[in-house]
Parts: structure tokens; sequence; C-alpha cells
């Protein structure tokens, strides 16, 4: 365990590499990914014969994990993108599968049930899934995954009241939880707004635009609740983000601005990194 954080703090650990901004996303159309996720490929050594990503929790339990596999996929997809090499086209599709296998009829994803069976969904994976299914659908042209792509959507913008991913607030702010066990997890919110986003792009259905746009004015108005003045913060339950964490904060919000261009991803883009 201790080996593991030392691995975490100084950035060797395959989850927790400095993670910056895509180099192959565009702000019209759904191409590569918006964060670089190519070393989640390159340096990830726990693969299945069928090659997907396995995690290994504390206990030395191995498992699938939906994120871990949707970003191994999508960070596939960047390294296809940079090199045209079908080795990890092939590799994009491996997670594809498996994504289309795993979906429960529901649209979801099972995130967190090995942990939390009473909180299993997660608007993150839900998101990255969307993501990675999204490219899938531009890249083949078949229908089936633009079709799981808006399932997994729907899915996490189901109320967590309800056994969703989303919390709407009575001021019309809108709200997506990485983990509903806890409160709102800003790396994970962020993340789960360009899943929606990219399958609001490829869809164009007017509903995905309205949340959308709720959730982009909602988490400009929730900045300030992450800033604990020295730092910034993992989450609304008031945890420090650790150094991986904080520059990936300021990496989405970078991303967060050029997409949208709301000037609070800017200075607090700005803010936390003069921290």
């Amino acid at each position: 365990m201790l080996q593991k954080w030392l691995k975490m703090i100084t950035g060797k650990n395959v989850f927790h590499m400095r993670q910056v901004a895509g180099y192959y996303y565009s702000k019209d159309s759904v191409n590569g990914y918006y964060s670089d996720l190519r070393h989640k490929v390159t340096r990830n050594i726990f693969i299945d014969d069928k090659g997907i990503p396995i995690n290994i929790t504390n206990e030395g339990n191995k498992i699938y994990f939906p994120i871990t596999i949707f970003q191994y996929g999508l960070g596939a997809y960047d390294l296809y993108l940079e090199t045209k090499d079908k080795k990890h086209i092939n590799k994009f599709y491996n997670s594809v599968k498996w994504a289309l296998e795993s979906q429960e009829d529901s649209g979801a994803w099972d995130a967190f049930g090995w942990q939390h069976p009473e909180a299993k969904y997660s608007s993150m994976a839900q998101g990255e899934g969307a993501s990675l299914l999204v490219r899938a659908y531009l890249h083949s042209g078949e229908s089936k995954y633009l079709d799981a792509a808006k399932k997994a959507i729907n899915f996490m913008l189901i109320p967590v009241s309800e056994g969703g991913t989303t919390i709407y607030f009575p001021d019309g702010g809108v709200t997506f939880e990485e983990k509903t066990s806890n409160r709102t997890i800003l790396n994970g919110f962020i993340f789960s707004i360009w899943g929606l986003w990219d399958t609001y792009i490829v869809s164009k259905e007017d509903k995905y635009g309205l949340i959308l746009e709720k959730a982009i004015k909602h988490i400009c108005r929730m900045l300030p609740q992450f800033d604990c003045g020295y730092w910034s913060l993992y989450d609304l339950d008031g945890n420090i983000s650790s150094p991986f964490y904080h520059d990936l904060h300021i990496e989405q919000l970078k991303v967060m601005y050029d997409l949208f261009g709301n000037k609070e991803f800017y200075e607090y883009k700005e803010k936390m990194g003069m921290l």
C-alpha cells in the first residue's frame, strides 16, 4: 500500500501519471480526446488475454473497472490518430467491445459495486463510456455505437434520487456525480461533461444541449468551492487534491475554457496554476 501511494505521489503509477490536455481534440467536432490518455496504453502492464486492462484492488483482487477500460480505449484512439497503426485501433475496439457487452439494459456500467454496492454507478464512467462509443460510431459508421452512447448518457442523466448519477437543483443547476456516495468530485464532473458534449454534438438532440448548458453554468458557479486558498479541493467533502489531481484540474479547466469560453474556467485555471 505504501509503495502504491509513493508511486502515485511521484507520478510513476500508470493511473496517476501527469495527464495534460489532449493533443488531438477539436473544438468543433469529435476527434481526439480532451485529456491525454496515451500513457494508459503504453505504460499499462495489466492486460488480460482479450486485450482488456485489469485493476488490482488493495486486497489483491482483479476487477474490470469501466473507467480504466474506457480511458485505455480513448488513449488507444489518440495513438491511432497519431500513428495510423492498426494495432492501436484494434486496442480501441477491444475496449469498445467490452463496453457493449458489459453495458446493462438501463445503459449503465457497474463502476463501484465491488466497493459500494449501494452506490455502484458513476457519471464519469457513463460519460467516458459515451465518449468511447461516439468515436467508435464516427470511425465505423455503425449506429449501434451511437445508440449505446445515448443509452449511457440517458442513464447518467437520471437523478441520483432515482438511481442515476445527476443532481438537479431547484435553481436549475445540474451536477454529475462521479461517486454518488460522495459529494461532487471536480475532475469526474468535467469528464462527465465531455461525454455529454460528445454525444450532443454528434446526436444533435436538444435535450442534451439544454442540460449541458445548465451543467456548464453550474460548474462555473461552483468553482470557488473547490478553491481552498492555497490548493484545489478534490471534492466538496473537503478532501485536498493530490498533486496529480491538482495538475489535472488545471489541464481540464484549460480545455473547458477552450471548448466553451466561460471566463471562470480561465480565471481558475490561472489561479490554480499559480498556487
